[in-house]
């Protein structure tokens, strides 16, 4: 990867000193975390999948406060024109 990132700014790297056992806890790290975060979305995922929507558990009073309200009410709705 880093050879990529010389080839495109055309400057070749110099090497950085590391510790090796230090990169390696840092990987084993990095590595979990990414597991994690996988298996989380695969999860997610696969709560959403083929389930249609479902509404809360609340009241039926809860629903007539919805759009319908307009109907209750008595307002006409709007139809659209026919063309002759």
């Amino acid at each position: 990867m880093m050879q990529r990132v010389e080839a495109v700014i055309g400057k070749k790297m110099e090497l950085w000193p590391t510790d090796e056992e230090e990169v390696t806890l840092l990987r084993e790290r990095v590595d979990e975390a990414s597991r994690l975060v996988i298996n989380e979305l695969k999860d997610q995922a696969k709560g959403n999948s083929g389930k249609k929507r479902r509404w809360d558990e609340g009241s039926a009073a809860d629903d007539l406060d919805r759009d319908d309200d307009v109907v209750e009410a008595g307002i006409p709705l709007k139809r659209k024109k026919r063309r002759p």
